[in-house]
Order: structure tokens, then C-alpha cells, then sequence
């Protein structure tokens, strides 16, 4: 590979840096070497591992942590006033179509170069994602324009592909996937947009609603389940931080021996820590990171022998928007929506990603300051009726993602499926 890239570029140079280095070491390499023009920087390539396997979340060392020490690196050399280009590759991080094969373990990369492009928009970035790194397309590779936005350019069977937006309606289906009486363990259940699953499920189902979260059980998630309480059975909690294994497996355990079969799993875990890539430490970094990775990871360990009706990964419209000042939270919800696409393959259940727009009632955006500012760009608020409407549709159609966002002059609906992304008007 780089002795072509050296027939293209004679000057071009292999740094002698390592994943392991800290930000602080690679700024003495980088210090004495001319000013770079471009950064061509390859990830590992890796078999599909299982998605039990703990080197899916070793792998993100090697991966998105070394990329955003790179970047750190060089922002703290000053290029954040300099122009420079960058390719990024990877390899079968995306799905083009719904059955095909991924390997999630690297796609956190797209979400961090989404966020680092519009967050230094004289940067020019190139993010490519191959279906095998030994057939490169060498003539295109370094041809193809950058992307403002940071998406990727998707190449199979010598095509490029890019995602984009295409309106479809959905038909009203009365089928539903939830049990009466059914037991559903919810990670992160405490936070606003849980709550509301909860709710909507012990109100018409019935349902036996078990939260797992970080916290001891205090004042306010008391107050949640007293309520909840009031309106059918009441819902469970267990103190355990579901990135560690070990104490999700503890967890599971205990609910298996109060409750019996579980018949979903909803993972709705979300750690906010915004900053800018120039501000944002790598512990900030990594925590908004692990409550996606890990935590999903450590689901398909532990749950892996329940006769499950369902999975559902509450995620994110920010995997595609890819806002700026979100780098850690944005590159979580791009993996989390590859490893379920994957998940979807092996699993006999049903795996289903729900990429939510703006909720400006509940959940960790939900003030005054954040409703007028979402106003001014037109976005509107998620309502819970609606929400719950869109789920039935997803846990029961034939697709496996859906991302719900509701604009000022409509809802939207927008279904993820062979590549692209479908605007479904309602």
C-alpha cells in the first residue's frame, strides 16, 4: 500500500508514532517535521470479531482514541489556524444494504472526522470507507472531493455510494412487538426519554419495567418510579454501571431471579459531556464514548442466551448531522448504530436503532435556552404520543432503523436502509 501511495507522492512520509503515545509526545515528533500538508491515516484492519468480544472495545485504543490524539496533537501545534487535508479510511464500517456484514469496531471514526469538519470547516477531510483494504481504488482515492459535512464515501463492487435523504410514507400497522405483562430491562431507564418508554409501556401494556443506571437509587428516580407506580405495575431499579461487565452480568442475574424470562432490552444510556475537540479532555472524551460502545458490547454478552422478543438502541439524529462541540457523544452513536446493524444479522430477534431528533420536554436538553435556539433552526420538539407511534411502527416493519426528528412545519420520520436515509412525512 505505501509503496503505491509513494509512486503518487514520492514526498510523502511514515510518522513514527504510536497509539500509544500521548498527546504530548507526538507534538515532539510532529514539532520537527515540515509543515504538514496532508494527513492520510489508515485504521487497523481487523477480522469481524464477535460482538462479545472485548477487542471490539480494546479495538477503539487503536482506533478513535489514537485518531483523537492525533488531532489533539496537532490543534495544540497550532493548525487549527493552518489549512490541511486529511484521508481518513476504514474498512466495512458501514452497511450499504441491510444485510450486509459490518465490523462496528472502527465505526466511532466517522462520527469523530463528522464532528472535526464542522468544527474546522478550512480543513478539507476525506472519510472512506473500503470493503476490503487490499483492492484499493488508488486512481480515485486521493481525487475525490472532501466533504463539508465529514460523511463518508462508501466504496463496494467499484462504485462509490454516499448517504442522502429520500421522502417514503409509512402505512399505520396494528401489529405490535410488546408483550402484556412482559418483562423489559431498560439501561439508562431513569433518564427523560426511558421514562417515557416506561411509561407508555406500563400504561398499555402492563409491562414489568426493570432501570438499570450509574446511580444509587436517590430522591428524584424514587419520585419517577412512585409516579410510574401509580399508573401500573411499578418499575424496578438497580444501581449498576452497565460498562463494566461484570456488574451488568450481577445485574441480570438479579433480575432473572425475580422476574424469569426477559423479553427486551432497550438501551437508552446517554452521557453528555460537550466541548469543542480543542477543549475537550480525553477522559471527557472517552466517557461519552464508553457509554455507547461498552455498554452496547457488554449487552450482547450478557443477553446473548435470552429468548429476547427485541433489542432497541435508542440513538441519535447526530449521526448524521454530526454537530460540532459533540465529538465523543457523536462517534458513540455512530458506532452504536453499526453494531446494531450487525447485532440485527446474528441475532434471532428483532434489532432495531431509533435515531432520535430533539426532545425539548424531557431528557438532557430539555431548557428554556436550548427550546428557542432549536426554534430559530426550525426544529421542533418530540412529543412522546408521536415518539411512541414511531416505535410501534420500527419494532414490527420490516426496516431496522428509524430516526424520528420533528421540524416547525411537520413530522418527519426517516428510515435508514440500504444506504440511505428516508424522510417519511406524516
Amino acid at each position: 500500500i505505501w509503496n503505491e501511495i509513494r509512486k503518487q507522492y514520492p514526498h510523502a512520509r511514515v510518522l513514527s508514532i504510536h497509539h500509544d503515545d500521548s498527546v504530548e509526545e507526538m507534538v515532539q515528533i510532529f514539532s520537527q517535521l515540515d509543515p504538514i500538508d496532508h494527513m492520510l491515516w489508515i485504521a487497523p484492519e481487523e477480522q469481524l470479531p464477535s460482538l462479545t468480544d472485548d477487542s471490539i472495545i480494546e479495538g477503539q485504543e487503536k482506533g478513535v482514541i489514537y485518531l483523537f490524539t492525533i488531532i489533539k496533537s496537532l490543534l495544540a501545534l497550532g493548525y487549527d489556524s493552518r489549512q490541511i487535508g486529511w484521508t481518513v479510511i476504514t474498512q466495512k464500517a458501514q452497511h450499504l444494504h441491510k444485510y450486509d456484514e459490518v465490523n462496528p469496531t472502527h465505526a466511532s471514526i466517522h462520527g469523530l472526522m463528522g464532528t472535526l469538519a464542522k468544527e474546522y470547516s478550512h480543513w478539507k477531510i476525506r472519510v472512506i470507507d473500503l470493503e476490503s483494504l487490499a483492492s484499493w481504488p488508488m486512481q480515485e482515492l486521493f481525487t475525490l472531493p472532501s466533504d463539508a459535512d465529514g460523511n463518508p464515501y462508501v466504496y463496494r463492487e467499484q462504485q462509490w455510494h454516499q448517504q442522502e435523504l429520500v421522502p417514503v410514507r409509512y402505512n399505520q400497522q396494528e401489529e405490535t412487538l410488546y408483550k402484556t405483562g412482559g418483562v423489559y430491562v431498560v439501561i439508562g431507564g431513569a433518564g427523560g426519554i426511558g421514562e417515557v418508554w416506561s411509561e407508555y409501556v406500563i400504561r398499555k401494556y402492563e409491562a414489568k419495567v426493570i432501570w438499570i443506571g450509574r446511580r444509587e437509587k436517590d430522591a428524584n428516580i424514587q419520585a419517577k418510579i412512585d409516579r410510574l407506580a401509580s399508573i401500573g405495575p411499578t418499575p424496578s431499579y438497580i444501581a449498576a454501571d452497565a460498562t463494566d461487565q461484570e456488574e451488568l452480568y450481577r445485574a441480570y442475574e438479579e433480575i432473572k431471579q425475580q422476574y424469569g424470562p426477559i423479553h427486551g432490552i432497550v438501551h437508552s444510556a446517554i452521557v453528555l459531556l460537550d466541548k469543542s475537540l480543542a477543549n475537550m479532555e480525553e477522559e471527557r472524551f472517552r466517557a461519552g464514548l464508553r457509554v455507547k460502545v461498552d455498554v452496547s458490547v457488554n449487552i450482547a454478552e450478557v443477553f446473548q442466551d435470552e429468548p429476547l422478543d427485541f433489542v432497541l438502541f435508542f440513538s441519535s439524529m447526530n449521526s448524521f448531522v454530526k454537530a460540532a462541540g459533540q465529538s465523543n457523544y457523536v462517534a458513540g452513536c455512530t458506532f452504536k448504530d453499526a453494531f446494531a446493524s450487525q447485532l440485527a444479522l446474528e441475532w434471532p430477534c428483532a434489532v432495531k436503532v431509533m435515531n432520535w431528533g430533539y426532545w425539548g420536554t424531557v431528557g438532557t436538553v430539555a431548557s428554556e435556552e436550548y427550546q428557542r435556539r432549536m426554534k430559530s433552526r426550525g426544529v421542533g420538539s418530540i412529543e412522546p404520543p408521536e415518539a411512541m407511534k414511531a416505535l410501534e411502527a420500527l419494532l414490527v416493519g420490516p426496516m431496522n432503523q428509524l430516526a424520528f426528528a420533528k421540524m416547525t412545519t411537520s413530522s418527519t420520520w426517516v428510515e435508514v436502509n440500504r444506504g440511505k436515509c428516508i424522510t417519511i412525512y406524516q
